[in-house]
């Protein structure tokens, strides 16, 4: 691979963090999924940073809240996510809501509350604001909007999903 510039470097960068997640996961079809999109050529994106918090991984306000059928639905936001506008998997960080979508309060021992989970900028429900920087580079404010994430989208839970 040859870069010829840091707008390259960047986009490479970016997809290396994203991928992190996903390799460090026990979740072999993300896995799989991930080698056939390299193969392809595929862009990657790592979904920490928001608005409010920075990278504060406390503090996240993505949320998984929990469907009557065992599925979830992912609500909000993040920002400068590099590739967000491309990435054809988005390793995002939050935390697991009740059944309310009430997000858990600030617990730096409680690591059960928190997940890795896969989105497609691709989706509906996920919703590219805009471009946070001016250069070639895209650097993502995005949202999710009860986008749905099954358990085959996790990455990792709890202790894992913080150490990832």
């Amino acid at each position: 691979i040859a870069f010829y510039g840091l707008a390259y470097w960047y986009t490479w960068q970016v997809s290396i963090l994203g991928l992190g997640p996903i390799w460090m996961s026990k979740n072999e079809k993300a896995k799989e999924k991930a080698a056939k999109l390299i193969e392809e050529g595929a862009i990657f994106a790592f979904g920490l940073s928001e608005k409010a918090h920075g990278a504060d991984i406390y503090g996240t306000e993505m949320a998984l809240t929990p469907q009557e059928d065992g599925s979830y639905k992912a609500n909000g936001e993040k920002y400068y996510i590099g590739n967000g506008n491309e990435a054809a998997m988005v390793s995002n960080f939050g935390k697991f809501a009740d059944k309310d979508g009430n997000i858990p309060p600030y617990d730096m021992k409680n690591k059960e509350q928190y997940v890795f989970f896969i989105a497609n900028y691709k989706h509906k429900n996920y919703e590219l604001i805009k471009n946070v920087c001016d250069s070639q580079n895209y650097v993502a404010n995005f949202a999710l909007h009860d986008y749905p994430i099954t358990e085959e989208d996790i990455l990792s839970k709890g202790e894992e999903a913080w150490n990832s």
